[in-house]
């Protein structure tokens, strides 16, 4: 563990503090189940253990961190549960998405989605694991900001922060297959011919077949 680089003045923080130990669990550089000490990190980030405990406690509540007093504090280990869970709410959340994106989305933001998914068929030519995933979360954020529903975006990202721990975790060197590139053309051909089975069809299936990975390497 070493987050040394990210030394942070004290405008901020307790806010700084938390993203970046929250960045360091979701990307994985924190694993899960590595305990960790406020002592520690407060020594590598240059700031008093304070705003690192308030942090940490933030992230506990989140279910991020988990800690017995007087014992232990560490990254949460995944829960496979949880995770069936997480995916099942998510392609919930996204096919409500896809249904409002329907109505409010242009083509600019068609255009913006297809651009995306082209970043991400490079990277999977490139054999490039790190920028597949950052296109692949992009992909599907962007259809949630075209729905124009705020408070359904505020919704999935929490949820969203989880699910890329998770896939970071289990696909930190995997390469995504042709079969995801096509699911995300379809979900653009249902968008834009306004098409709501075809395209609900295709992202649940995108999302169903990372969940299949992930419980076939936890096997």
């Amino acid at each position: 563990m070493n987050l040394k680089g990210n030394k942070i003045n004290r405008v901020s923080m307790r806010n700084n503090a938390y993203e970046i130990i929250k960045n360091a669990i979701i990307s994985g550089d924190l694993k899960p189940g590595m305990k960790i000490k406020d002592k520690e990190l407060s020594e590598q980030l240059g700031i008093s253990r304070t705003p690192i405990r308030e942090a940490m406690l933030r992230l506990e509540d989140e279910e991020l961190i988990i800690s017995k007093p007087n014992s232990f504090t560490m990254v949460a280990p995944i829960n496979i549960t949880e995770v069936k869970e997480i995916y099942s709410i998510v392609i919930a959340l996204e096919s409500l998405a896809i249904q409002e994106a329907l109505i409010h989305s242009n083509h600019s933001q068609l255009k913006q989605l297809e651009d995306i998914n082209n970043l991400y068929k490079k990277a999977v030519e490139e054999s490039n694991a790190k920028k597949c995933l950052t296109y692949d979360i992009e992909f599907h954020a962007h259809i949630v900001k075209m729905s124009k529903n705020k408070e359904l975006e505020k919704l999935l990202i929490k949820l969203k922060d989880k699910i890329i721990r998770v896939e970071s975790f289990y696909f930190h060197k995997a390469i995504p297959k042709q079969k995801s590139i096509h699911e995300h053309d379809m979900i653009i051909n249902g968008l834009r011919n306004k098409k709501y089975k075809e395209a609900v069809d295709m992202l649940r299936n995108n999302w169903m077949n990372s969940l299949n990975n992930i419980l076939s390497k936890d096997q």
